[in-house]
């Protein structure tokens, strides 16, 4: 069983056709085929049901696929781990939710360009369910994303750096008054529903049985602060506390839930990947700013 064929049923999984796969490959289709069959033959067992007109991986393609991605993986990552000691070296290809983007990353990827010169990151910044399927498809070696909402497989493992409770931000003028009148006089920008976030809020509202008008869906904190500053509503985001300083100049503040909604940030990933040594530098600095202690 061969690099080079493993390398080709992950493309076939990452581009969905051989043909796809030939492209991105440098490769004729018709390779592709041979070597998908030898594989099969090695394996002594039919990796793709070939019923539709695109080719798709059955049960047992889908159990070669998840080893393939672990043994590329581990076989690529062998020149990062053989370094020096104590040396920082290598490329790292991190998820990224957007509020820590805009967040206690750069700070953090600051500090640690200066300290290692040889430390190179890529980022990819979406919504934590997109970003948590990419590091079990192997496109990304971590992620930081919200809370998974569902038990984590064993193979994977999200370590909290972060809480951050969740407030009505409503415009700075707006006097005191209870989250249940601030949506009877208020429209609501709401979060994109389709994120993890978005869930927790909705929720909250269904248990303290409020409807909101919503007026528009936004899937940025940033896009939300800038939309309650021009009126056009109020918003329920969460804040960690660099931005609960700086929001309370120029908005007005109401906790959201009782007790107050929170969500816990932190880092997703693979247990055993040859990377492991960047991302537990990068938690461990992101734990540092966010001034987060971590359980041991």
């Amino acid at each position: 069983m061969s690099l080079r064929n493993l390398r080709i049923l992950t493309a076939i999984a990452l581009k969905g056709s051989f043909a796809a796969a030939a492209d991105h490959m440098g490769l004729t289709q018709s390779a592709i085929s041979l070597q998908v069959k030898n594989l099969e033959e090695q394996v002594g067992a039919q990796l793709f049901e070939r019923t539709g007109r695109s080719p798709k991986l059955n049960a047992n393609g889908r159990l070669v696929l998840e080893r393939a991605r672990e043994i590329l993986t581990i076989y690529d990552g062998i020149r990062d781990e053989l370094t020096p000691s104590g040396m920082i070296k290598g490329t790292l290809t991190l998820g990224v939710v957007p509020t820590v983007l805009t967040g206690p990353l750069p700070p953090v990827l600051g500090r640690l360009r200066k300290r290692y010169e040889d430390l190179h990151v890529k980022l990819l910044s979406s919504l934590s369910a997109e970003l948590v399927r990419q590091v079990e498809e192997g496109n990304l070696d971590a992620a930081l994303t919200t809370e998974p909402p569902y038990t984590v497989s064993p193979q994977y493992e999200w370590q909290e750096y972060d809480v951050e409770p969740f407030f009505v931000v409503a415009p700075k003028t707006t006097e005191a008054s209870s989250v249940e009148l601030l949506f009877e006089r208020f429209p609501f920008v709401r979060f994109d529903k389709t994120a993890w976030a978005g869930a927790l809020v909705d929720g909250q509202l269904m248990a303290q049985g409020i409807r909101p008008r919503d007026v528009m869906e936004f899937d940025s904190l940033e896009a939300a602060l800038s939309l309650v500053e021009q009126g056009l509503g109020i918003a329920v985001v969460p804040l960690n506390k660099r931005r609960l300083k700086q929001a309370g100049k120029h908005f007005a503040l109401t906790p959201f839930g009782a007790p107050q909604l929170t969500r816990r940030v932190g880092m997703f990933q693979k247990r055993r990947h040859p990377r492991h040594s960047l991302t537990e530098l990068i938690l461990n600095e992101l734990c540092r700013e966010c001034g987060y202690i971590k359980n041991t």
